[in-house]
């Protein structure tokens, strides 16, 4: 797998690309060189500083005033490698994780998936599959339009795409019900990409009701019961309220990108934010600058207070 690309952090010489290591016991896990295995850390109780990063700026000011956040006029973003030390941390115990992408469209969440994907297969000896159900070029791996075409043609390797035709749409809860049969009949770890979760779910409810109990969503069920398989899930979503409450709440971790809204408002319900954060998030840049200063995000964590700090990929 090609390497992780170099990050330029703000007020620091460029970043650089991060090697893989030879594979810890077992062959399980690979530890990134030159990245610290802990975010810097922070006391929950202080309020924390907000850069400005957009033109959109002004507007995240007079929020944060009235929140009581001072904003910050530096900017300092940190290499995204940091915050996947995080987010992959449960593969090192034979687990899977649940992470969650939230950001308004072209914020660069797809960008930043296909680094995670990339990084899993250096970390785990599990297969990356995509439901692909936007349709988006850019993946690599063996592509396949359904799950019954594996049948005819089995993967050669350890990357799949499933992409649906043009005239067609991908039933996701194939996929969700593949990825559980992978994990209780051959034992084999799997880490599935959904690239837009909210084509599974209508209003905050899963769409299907398979997986052998009526009213029984098996991507639900993935979600809930698939970890100590060492099934793990990836999700990205534009729209906070399409994204299901057991996606939320077994989700640890969530980088989110720019948002606005109701989208803080519910990510303040399921436990992921407060005032100094919703700041943060208000002040990314989004769609006020071109595409090549997008991509900050922030790293929220279920339950535990912001660290305080900025991503990029």
């Amino acid at each position: 797998m090609g390497e992780l690309p170099a990050v330029r952090v703000v007020g620091q010489p460029a970043a650089r690309s991060v090697p893989a290591s030879s594979a810890a016991a077992g062959g399980n896990q690979v530890q990134s060189v030159g990245v610290s295995p802990a975010l810097p850390g922070g006391t929950g109780g202080q309020a924390r500083t907000v850069p400005t990063l957009s033109r959109a700026g002004g507007r995240a000011e007079a929020r944060a005033q009235q929140a009581r956040v001072a904003p910050a006029r530096a900017s300092c973003i940190f290499p995204g490698a940091r915050a996947l030390d995080v987010c992959l941390a449960p593969l090192a115990a034979g687990e899977g994780f649940r992470l969650g992408f939230l950001g308004d469209p072209g914020s660069g969440k797809s960008f930043a998936a296909r680094i995670v994907a990339r990084e899993y297969l250096r970390r785990c000896r599990g297969l990356v599959a995509v439901a692909n159900s936007k349709g988006e070029s850019g993946w690599s791996g063996e592509k396949y339009t359904d799950v019954a075409a594996l049948r005819d043609a089995p993967p050669k390797g350890r990357e799949l795409v499933f992409t649906p035709p043009p005239t067609g749409s991908l039933d996701v809860a194939e996929v969700a019900l593949w990825q559980w049969q992978l994990a209780t009949a051959h034992r084999c770890r799997s880490l599935v990409v959904w690239d837009e979760l909210g084509d599974a779910a209508v209003d905050g409810e899963w769409l299907d009701g398979g997986g052998g109990e009526r009213g029984v969503s098996i991507i639900g069920r993935c979600f809930t019961h698939g970890r100590r398989l060492g099934m793990s899930e990836l999700w990205g979503a534009q729209f906070a309220h399409q994204v299901p409450r057991e996606a939320y709440e077994t989700t640890s971790c969530l980088c989110v990108w720019r948002q606005a809204g109701n989208a803080l408002r519910i990510l303040r319900l399921r436990g992921y934010t407060d005032v100094t954060a919703e700041a943060a998030i208000l002040a990314l840049p989004g769609d006020d600058v071109p595409p090549a200063k997008r991509g900050a995000f922030v790293l929220l964590r279920r339950g535990r207070p912001w660290d305080g700090h900025l991503y990029r990929f």
